[in-house]
């Protein structure tokens, strides 16, 4: 065939060339094959995080919630009940505070329940970004003219220019 395309051409091809070199691409292959025994765990955590299971978020906000239980609502209600005596703790003022207290805490949760969903969309692409990533890239190599094509087209730019010359 290479004879055959010598004579006659060849035409347009598109190949493909990697874009690692053989070190780099064992590198990369380890890497991977390390991440795909921890992957299915690490996807199913991100898969709850991202999907808002909220058994995940409970276990996670469980610390918050308890110490807000054991010593924000304690604190409070000591506060009412120093300064203004055992029966303050019935009065609207003290709904009111804690009322702000559980809502500020829940609005706390709420915003970092946000901010790991969104760690958690990032930690995702960059644990898929290597695998999705292209290895090689295409280039096209354009069609070569062959011997006959080279010869004919010389001898056709003399004629032409022969011929010029001549009605000049």
């Amino acid at each position: 065939m290479a004879f055959m395309d010598f004579i006659f051409g060849e035409g347009e091809k598109t190949k493909t060339k990697p874009i690692y070199n053989p070190e780099q691409e064992q590198l990369l292959n380890t890497a991977l094959g390390g991440l795909q025994q921890q992957l299915p765990m690490g996807l199913g955590n991100l898969k709850n995080i991202l999907g808002g299971d909220q058994e995940t978020f409970d276990a996670f906000f469980a610390p918050a919630r308890r110490q807000f239980e054991q010593k924000t609502l304690p604190s409070i209600a000591e506060r009412f009940t120093g300064t203004l005596g055992e029966g303050s703790q019935r009065s609207s003022a003290f709904g009111q505070q804690l009322g702000e207290a559980g809502r500020a805490l829940e609005e706390d949760i709420f915003s970092q329940k946000l901010g790991l969903q969104q760690n958690a969309l990032g930690q995702l692409l960059q644990l898929l970004g290597p695998a999705l990533s292209p290895r090689q890239f295409e280039y096209t190599v354009p069609r070569r003219p062959g011997f006959l094509e080279n010869i004919l087209g010389a001898v056709a730019q003399g004629a032409g220019a022969g011929l010029t010359g001549g009605l000049l």
